[in-house]
């Protein structure tokens, strides 16, 4: 029985999405768009418990914990540093490595809530925990994209200095969401051609990661009906 608990994480942490979610809608919620100084440290403070728990809370492979475990150690230096010192090269390291976790992390979940697991309420967790990373994934992206090449996206609020977490970012992740649930209010817009192809793969993703759920959950449902529906056929016509 211990050997069959052992190898049966979803029995031993019925609800290890829980934090993760939590914090990822706090993370939105609070995003930075004050610049006090107080307001960001508390905004990292989330930001760092969140990196710990899609970390140490979420059912990973072993290599793909350790890969996360390096990234974000980087990621949290460079974070609070630039907190304290006001440094494009302490931004650029910040946001990179960030890209990189969460790229890691988002596989990582869908790879578990969607080819792994059963149809269950800690499922459908993993997959907006999956969602909001991927939301997540793409503003930094865009962050980048107009750190690098300014002007790539019409903004409501254009901040030049982007250093210590400037309004930008928090527009970036509202239009993040936006474009991944694909409502395109048009406040914000990409005017470059970088920044308007990642917008389109975000889209793209948005979409078919819709699709690829509702297959996955008919097909988990459909599979055990097929399945008892054939062994009553079976029953039925087979010589007594």
């Amino acid at each position: 029985m211990i050997q069959h608990l052992r190898h049966s994480p979803h029995r031993l942490n019925p609800s290890y999405y829980n934090f993760l979610l939590i914090f990822l809608i706090t993370l939105f919620a609070f995003r930075p768009y004050q610049t006090e100084i107080l307001y960001i440290a508390i905004w990292k403070s989330i930001f760092t418990c969140t990196f710990f728990t899609a970390i140490f809370n979420v059912k990973h492979h072993r290599n793909v914990k350790l890969s996360a475990v390096i990234l974000t150690i980087p990621t949290l230096i460079f974070s609070w540093l630039e907190l304290f010192y006001s440094s494009h090269w302490f931004f650029i390291g910040n946001v990179l490595f960030t890209i990189a976790f969460l790229g890691v992390c988002a596989t990582s979940i869908l790879f578990d809530v969607i080819l792994h697991a059963r149809v269950t309420l800690e499922t459908l967790r993993g997959v907006v925990c999956a969602y909001f990373m991927i939301a997540f994934f793409f503003a930094y992206i865009y962050y980048f994209i107009e750190y690098v090449v300014p002007g790539s996206f019409h903004l409501i609020q254009r901040d030049l200095s982007f250093i210590t977490y400037s309004r930008n970012l928090s527009e970036m992740m509202y239009f993040s969401f936006v474009t991944l649930l694909t409502i395109g209010y048009g406040d914000i817009t990409p005017i470059l051609n970088f920044g308007q192809t990642a917008v389109v793969i975000e889209g793209i993703i948005g979409q078919f990661y819709v699709a690829i759920l509702v297959a996955r959950i008919v097909a988990v449902y459909s599979l055990p009906a097929e399945k008892k529906m054939l062994e009553n056929a079976l029953k039925k016509f087979s010589p007594k």
